[in-house]
C-alpha cells in the first residue's frame, strides 16, 4: 500500500524565451507556494523539470522548504517532449521505490506561456495517451496552466481535465493569481479533495481585481 500521508509533486515549467517578462514573478510565486506547502501537514517531495528546446531536471524528491527554482528564459517551446519525458521519468522513479514508500497522492503541474513549437519525440496524441493512462490507471492528478492561449482547450487536447486547466495572463497580477490558485488547489489535493479551479481563481489568474 502506498503512503497516504505522502504527496509527490512534479512541476514542469516553461523557461522559453518568451518567459522573460514574467520570469521573476513565476519564480517568486512558485517558491512561495512551495514554502507554504512545506508548512502543511503530511510529507511532500518536489521534482522540477524546466524546458525550452531542451529539457532539464532541477530537483528530484526534494524538500519543498529548500528548493530554489531556476528559470533562465531561452529557446523555443518543446511542450510535448517536456511533458512526455518528465511524466514517464517520474513514473519510472516512483516504480523503483518500495510500494509503502511511494506517495499516495501524485500531483503533476504543467505551466507554460506559449504553445508547442519544437518537440521531436512526443506528439499531442502520445502525450494525451500517457496523461490519460496515468490518470485512469494510477489516479495521478494533472493540472495545466497556460498563457497566450485557451488553456482549457490546449489541456483537453493533451488529456487534461477542463476543471483542472486554467488560463493565466502573462503579467505580474496574472502570475500572482495563478500562484495563489495553485497553492490552494494543491492544499486541497493533499487532503484528498478532488480540486477544481473556481471562477474566482480563474478571474484572478487573468489579472482582474
Amino acid at each position: 500500500m502506498t503512503d497516504p500521508n505522502y504527496t509527490g509533486l512534479l512541476l514542469i515549467i516553461d523557461r522559453s524565451g518568451s518567459m522573460t517578462t514574467i520570469r521573476n514573478d513565476m519564480v517568486g510565486g512558485l517558491e512561495s507556494m512551495l514554502r507554504d506547502q512545506a508548512a502543511e501537514p503530511g510529507r511532500l517531495s518536489v521534482d522540477i523539470v524546466t524546458f525550452d528546446t531542451e529539457i532539464e531536471t532541477q530537483a528530484t524528491f526534494a524538500d519543498p522548504a529548500n528548493v530554489v527554482v531556476a528559470l533562465e528564459p531561452r529557446g523555443a517551446t518543446a511542450l510535448y517532449d517536456a511533458i512526455g519525458h518528465a511524466v514517464s521519468t517520474f513514473g519510472w522513479r516512483l516504480a523503483l521505490l518500495p510500494e509503502d514508500q511511494r506517495p499516495g497522492t501524485v500531483q503533476v503541474v504543467v505551466a507554460t506561456d506559449g504553445e508547442e513549437n519544437s518537440s521531436h519525440e512526443w506528439t499531442a496524441e502520445s502525450v494525451r495517451t500517457l496523461v490519460r493512462q496515468q490518470t485512469n490507471d494510477f489516479n495521478w492528478d494533472f493540472v495545466f496552466l497556460g498563457a497566450n492561449q485557451d488553456a482549457v482547450l490546449t489541456g483537453a487536447h493533451l488529456g487534461f481535465q477542463a476543471d483542472k486547466s486554467m488560463t493565466y495572463a502573462a503579467v505580474p497580477d496574472g502570475v500572482a493569481g495563478l500562484s495563489a490558485g495553485l497553492n490552494d488547489y494543491i492544499k486541497r489535493s493533499r487532503t484528498g479533495v478532488d480540486g477544481a479551479f473556481s471562477s474566482e481563481q480563474r478571474k484572478a489568474a487573468t489579472g482582474e481585481k
